[in-house]
């Protein structure tokens, strides 16, 4: 198991096993509760998602958890027969997100994206199948303009320069607030990804406020040189 994978799986144990309600997460950054059947020795069958803030497209920390889920070991329980029975519970996996502000940051009036050039992926980076991203937090202006752009963290310089230089392209319809336009602040998570090897999960989550989504980016690697067959000796 990755490093990662098994960090995240401990902090799920270390939350405990819920058969209800699953708890209410106090960390910043974002939680997934799973229903796991365990058999008759208290062995993973299978995984369902009943809650999520998973803010990303493709479902990348539900997929996390469901994955973990399968690692969630549970001592064997008995019917009233006193034999071993098939039984249910739930675990929560949070996922810490450095700068996260919870649930109620979102709240706030969102600006509407109208315009949003992608960052040019780092030749040299593509070309080493390389990747990562930038979390970048945006101050949109009363005109929809990007006042201010700031890295908050990145995997890479060049990918945050390459986010960096973007984001200060993108253009919005202004958030409202009593019929007004105003000002806000936001974060997006910005990540390079190659062919079907994709960004870690801190990538391509923001911290809220955010704006629920993430940009990715890919660039094909270049073809692979043809082997050379050794020459015949005479």
């Amino acid at each position: 198991m990755k490093p990662l994978l098994r960090f995240l799986l401990l902090i799920a144990i270390a939350s405990s096993l819920l058969t209800a309600r699953a708890q209410t997460a106090v960390a910043p950054g974002y939680k997934v509760v799973v229903e796991i059947t365990f058999d008759e020795q208290g062995v993973a069958e299978e995984g369902k998602v009943v809650s999520s803030d998973d803010p990303s497209g493709a479902r990348v920390l539900d997929q996390i958890a469901l994955r973990l889920a399968e690692e969630v070991k549970q001592a064997p329980r008995t019917g009233k027969d006193g034999k071993p029975v098939k039984f249910k519970a739930r675990a929560p996996f949070n996922f810490p997100v450095e700068g996260d502000e919870g649930a109620a940051a979102n709240e706030a009036p969102k600006p509407a994206l109208k315009a949003a050039p992608l960052p040019a992926y780092p030749e040299n980076l593509a070309a080493s199948g390389t990747v990562g991203g930038a979390i970048v937090e945006l101050v949109i202006g009363a005109d929809g303009a990007v006042k201010q752009a700031s890295v908050l963290r990145s995997s890479h310089p060049e990918f945050a320069n390459a986010a960096f230089a973007a984001v200060q392209q993108w253009q919005f319809a202004p958030a409202q607030k009593d019929g007004a336009a105003v000002e806000s602040r936001w974060r997006v998570a910005i990540n390079f990804s190659v062919d079907e090897k994709e960004a870690d999960w801190m990538w391509r989550v923001a911290p809220r406020p955010s704006l629920g989504a993430f940009t990715a980016v890919r660039a094909k690697l270049p073809p692979a040189a043809p082997a050379v067959a050794p020459a015949e000796k005479k």
